[in-house]
């Protein structure tokens, strides 16, 4: 019997990702005006047609926010919606999971090989690496929820990706997932050979909290051996301190809630150990100079949008390079529903594009 109730439930969990592809094909008139049946507010009307469907469908079912406050709910249920969206998975080359040892204890990783398409490799034949930080507010998010992107960064920019398992809040508050990925970092430049990358071109990346890691540890590498040559930062979350306006504009009724970041703070900074302005978890109050450069990715609609772009700009003011893209017509975690909207996929692909082009020092705009 629930081998029976397993299956149905990943049955219904593919029909949704299924609806969502072929409501894709519609005629943005006609999807405007089913979300305008299912009670979409107008104004987000910027929003993807597409989209406005996808955020009223999730209200009708009162599907709830990504972060609530049991934790092992929250992520179940971020697990279960990642898993009804992917249709067939982006092919790499390959993929190996395994565990690394960080700070007297062991964390999964997962390393996806690029399947070569004639793009010019880097040093000795080598391919860069992107050790990559999934989001998730630092409670929810795994290898398997963020496998997706990964694949379509390996893919499309034809580098290595190592992706991280850091340990969660609230069971390990700040700054145990900055500790690990910093540890993450160091065993990757230690075992570049073993991966079989270009030890010059090792970046950090990641989305959202992920985001916030990438630009944490790429501050505490400042002047180190393995310092990172480069960081991608998706709509970070860089200031838990202070409100902005993007969070009242778009902190309701899309994809990321207010509720989310307060759940996500609480959970990530509960040990008193730091402050909310303390670099360790709000890098916009870090040290600046001297960073690897970014490619910093925000979207129109998303709460985080603001203070994402207030970091480039303090990037710049410090002296360090950073390139800033706003992303149109989407809101927060778009990468992660590739399998589903076509302007997300086209947008995550270009960022990738973009990526290995700063990476190789081809993008100066």
């Amino acid at each position: 019997m629930a081998g029976l109730v397993n299956n149905l439930t990943a049955r219904v969990e593919k029909l949704q990702g299924t609806a969502a592809r072929l409501i894709m094909k519609l005629p943005p008139f006609s999807q405007r005006a089913i979300a305008k049946a299912l009670g979409f507010n107008e104004e987000f009307s910027n929003l993807d047609p597409h989209l406005q469907i996808v955020v009223s469908a999730r209200a009708f079912m009162d599907e709830g926010g990504l972060i609530g406050s049991n934790p092992e709910k929250s992520r179940r249920r971020f697990r279960k919606e990642m898993r009804s969206l992917i249709d067939k998975p982006t092919p790499v080359e390959s993929v190996k999971d395994f565990e690394i040892p960080v700070n007297s204890t062991q964390i999964g990783v997962r390393h996806y090989t690029p399947k070569l398409t004639g793009r010019a490799t880097t040093n000795d034949g080598k391919l860069p690496l992107l050790v990559f930080f999934h989001g998730g507010g630092f409670v929810v998010g795994d290898l398997d929820t963020h496998d997706e992107p990964c694949r379509l960064f390996c893919q499309q920019a034809q580098v290595h990706v190592l992706s991280i398992n850091y340990r969660l809040a609230p069971e390990h508050p700040a700054p145990t997932a900055a500790e690990d990925c910093l540890e993450a970092l160091k065993w990757a430049y230690e075992h570049a050979a073993d991966l079989d990358i270009d030890p010059t071109k090792i970046a950090v990346g990641g989305d959202s909290a992920g985001g916030n890691l990438s630009a944490v540890v790429s501050q505490l590498a400042v002047g180190k051996p393995y310092a990172p040559a480069a960081q991608l930062l998706i709509y970070p979350c860089v200031d838990l301190k202070n409100q902005f306006p993007s969070h009242l504009a778009y902190g309701k009724g899309l994809f990321l809630n207010q509720s989310d970041m307060d759940n996500a703070k609480s959970s990530y900074v509960t040990s008193g150990k730091l402050t909310l302005s303390d670099p360790l978890v709000s890098p916009l109050f870090g040290n600046l100079t001297g960073l690897p450069p970014a490619l910093l990715i925000t979207a129109e609609l998303d709460a985080l949008r603001d203070e994402g772009e207030m970091y480039a700009v303090k990037m710049r003011e410090a002296g360090s390079h950073c390139i800033a893209h706003r992303i149109e017509h989407q809101g927060h975690g778009f990468i992660n529903i590739t399998s589903i909207n076509r302007q997300a996929l086209a947008a995550t692909q270009q960022i990738a594009h973009d990526f290995r082009a700063l990476l190789d020092g081809r993008l100066d705009r």
